[in-house]
């Protein structure tokens, strides 16, 4: 494992530290591969039932490195590095089929932002800036954001944040849908791991199931949608995790 990339668990969460702080996380290659490793190997373990992914220091990930921006690469180069390296990250998210938890403690920029965005839930800590900072670069998101965004905040939203190119304070993320809560950065950690935790408490099938249904959902119609949704209860409702959880539920033991 890369010495940019950290791995701890908590119980049954496993956190993930993008650890470049000294430039704000800004990844390379290696930091990318790294994370993206990281993401797979807590995909494969059975252990694990949500991860949560983080950056060292006081930034969650700055994106690219801005000192090796404007390299006379041509264009089929940078497509390249994309498709090679900073896709891995979001993808390996993507397909994970534990809930990824965003833990934003500090500034999210451009890929980093969409970095967050590739997971499931994000927390923020009061402070933390938030932008898709690409049109200040002179780029457009390459990274997963003008997919991603407009899904989770809304098409009018995504385009403005992506043309403008704005700070995004954490109440804001949590106001318009971003952000699951915002906390201040010394309470941002405990408060995190209490959510992980309430979400490793529930069966893990079902957990996979949902955030694939999900997943799958946004890319069909609504009639496609429900029958994704009846397969994935079909199923299910067909395997011993659902009956324990029937029989708890009868019992009381979720109040």
């Amino acid at each position: 494992m890369s010495d940019k990339v950290l791995v701890e668990d908590a119980g049954a969460v496993r956190v993930i530290t993008m650890s470049n702080p000294e430039k704000l996380n800004a990844f390379d290659e290696e930091m990318l591969i790294g994370t993206a490793a990281a993401m797979d190997a807590a995909a494969a373990d059975d252990a694990v039932r949500v991860v949560v992914l983080t950056g060292a220091g006081r930034a969650f990930c700055a994106g690219g490195d801005t000192s090796t921006m404007g390299a006379d690469l041509e264009a089929g180069e940078n497509h390249d590095f994309l498709s090679r390296a900073v896709h891995r990250v979001p993808l390996a998210i993507r397909r994970c089929a534990k809930p990824v938890i965003a833990m934003v403690n500090g500034a999210a920029v451009g890929a980093g932002l969409d970095i967050a965005l590739a997971c499931d839930l994000r927390t923020v800590a009061r402070g933390a800036a938030l932008l898709e900072g690409y049109v200040r670069a002179g780029l457009a998101a390459g990274d997963g954001g003008a997919w991603l965004l407009p899904r989770i905040v809304g098409a009018g939203r995504a385009m403005e944040l992506l043309l403008t190119a704005r700070r995004i304070s954490a109440d804001e993320a949590v106001e318009i849908g971003l952000a699951a809560s915002a906390h201040g950065p010394e309470e941002l950690r405990d408060a995190t791991l209490a959510l992980a935790e309430s979400i490793a408490a529930h069966p893990p099938r079902a957990l996979a199931a949902m955030k694939r249904l999900v997943h799958q959902s946004n890319d069909v119609s609504f009639e496609v949608g429900l029958q994704l949704g009846a397969s994935a209860v079909a199923i299910l409702q067909d395997g011993a995790e659902h009956h324990d959880a029937v029989a708890r539920l009868r019992s009381g033991g979720a109040r």
